[in-house]
């Protein structure tokens, strides 16, 4: 659990000393603790008592669906500065999207980070701008961010790497204003306790980085942090928790998949297996296809590393596609929303009541669609309408239905079937388990209908 969670909970554990100081106090003490301690303490406390009150409300299908009609953009807003590959000082800004005359007053947040290899790319990118406006009709708050580009000459793996530490500083500069924010003004009524963070390819890498890129020991010996900073930088708001709750990876990958702990956050991951820039699994990654760069872990071998040590993580494959396929492609990105949506969804601290399942009630770690880990099946459109298809290379002899309860709902029996069809029916939206069967193997796959 994230410290400032901790600080809220347990004030008088904090501020036990300062009472005590309190009881007597010498005349220069008494100065201090009307012009410093006090209004700490008076902060913390009534931000303890007014977030005790409030709580996520899915009942309305808000976050699982889209309920807003349009979205309000507060473009340019500065959240930062640091010095740039160039060695010249650079504002960070950002745009944030809000739904249109929403009311509530603590909302999740979604940080995304754009790609460009580092070099390029801007947080007005298609595939940003349309997760970020999908996502605020939802009832999220989105935060689309730039951050420090450049890899300077010679052109190879301590200048990427470096790269990707100043992305990583600048996105945990973006999550701490929100923070910041939060406790003194609230302008975008965001939950503090919910924050998100995401993106898509180089954007990818960041997110997954912040997150699990967290330990001096793990540093690769090539940063130098008396002359780049530390692990949360220095790029502003200094003094607010930079940590998230789950990773959003698109088309990304990890210098190391042993950044993953036990007992770390969730991830959701969706990557193509013909991705010739980002590797799927374990490969060499080249930037602009020319310069060889380093080996890293692409989102299958995270998904497998992570399955293996009790991680939490769900992952979708664009099967026999490239790179980020969701841009510019409106039947991918639909996909890639349903997807992303339904992970966070699962994440989320619902009030009593609400119509969706919560995942990790029934679905233990190594219990993932098997399209995340068997490369012998095919599956889609997944979540669907109407019909899930399923290809397999291996002879389909039964499937059975069942909804999260355990409720069988279908059985099929088939003879040596290479594919088949799940026909939703009057199934109402939701996820379901399907057991498939090969003869010799039982393969338990996570479908949905939206």
């Amino acid at each position: 659990m994230p410290s400032f969670i901790v600080l809220n909970r347990d004030i008088k554990q904090y501020f036990l000393p300062y009472i005590l100081i309190c009881y007597n106090p010498s005349p220069i003490m008494r100065l201090m603790i009307k012009s410093m301690v006090l209004p700490i303490i008076f902060t913390l406390f009534f931000s303890c008592n007014v977030r005790a009150q409030t709580f996520i409300d899915c009942n309305s299908l808000r976050y699982d669906q889209e309920v807003f009609s349009s979205v309000d953009i507060s473009s340019n807003i500065i959240y930062g500065s640091n010095i740039n590959a160039n060695n010249a000082s650079e504002n960070l800004i950002m745009d944030i999207y809000q739904p249109s005359g929403d009311t509530a007053q603590f909302r999740p947040l979604i940080v995304w980070v754009h790609g460009g290899s580092f070099i390029g790319g801007t947080k007005n990118d298609q595939d940003i701008t349309s997760l970020s406006m999908a996502f605020a009709k939802r009832g999220y708050v989105c935060a689309s961010i730039s951050y420090r580009l450049g890899i300077p000459v010679p052109i190879g793996e301590t200048n990427a790497t470096k790269a990707v530490y100043r992305a990583v500083q600048d996105m945990k500069a973006a999550v701490r204003f929100f923070r910041k924010d939060a406790a003194i003004s609230n302008t975008y009524k965001i939950d503090p306790e919910i924050i998100f963070g995401g993106g898509s390819s180089a954007g990818a890498f960041t997110a997954l980085h912040l997150a699990y890129l967290n330990e001096v020991s793990e540093l690769p010996s090539v940063i130098d942090t008396v002359a780049m900073g530390n692990i949360e930088g220095g790029s502003g708001n200094q003094g607010y928790a930079s940590e998230i709750n789950a990773v959003i990876n698109l088309c990304g990958a990890l210098g190391f998949k042993e950044y993953i702990i036990p007992g770390d956050i969730p991830f959701v991951s969706m990557h193509g297996t013909n991705d010739q820039t980002v590797p799927y699994s374990t490969d060499t990654i080249y930037l602009l296809g020319l310069f060889p760069i380093m080996e890293v872990d692409g989102s299958y071998a995270a998904n497998e590393y992570a399955n293996s040590i009790g991680v939490y993580n769900e992952m979708y494959t664009y099967f026999g596609s490239g790179h980020v396929p969701y841009l510019g492609n409106t039947a991918y990105m639909d996909t890639t929303i349903r997807f992303v949506s339904n992970f966070l969804y699962d994440q989320l601290n619902c009030t009593p009541g609400d119509p969706s399942p919560l995942p990790n009630t029934f679905i233990t770690t190594g219990l993932i669609s098997v399209i995340d880990r068997d490369p012998t099946l095919k599956i889609y459109p997944n979540p669907a309408n109407h019909v899930v298809n399923i290809e397999s290379e291996d002879a389909i002899d039964s499937y059975k239905l069942f909804d999260l309860t355990g409720r069988l709902l279908q059985t099929e029996i088939f003879s040596n079937r290479n594919s088949v069809e799940v026909q939703r029916g009057n199934l109402p939206v939701g996820f379901y388990i399907l057991n498939l069967n090969t003869g010799t193997t039982e393969k338990k796959i996570k479908i949905s209908f939206n």
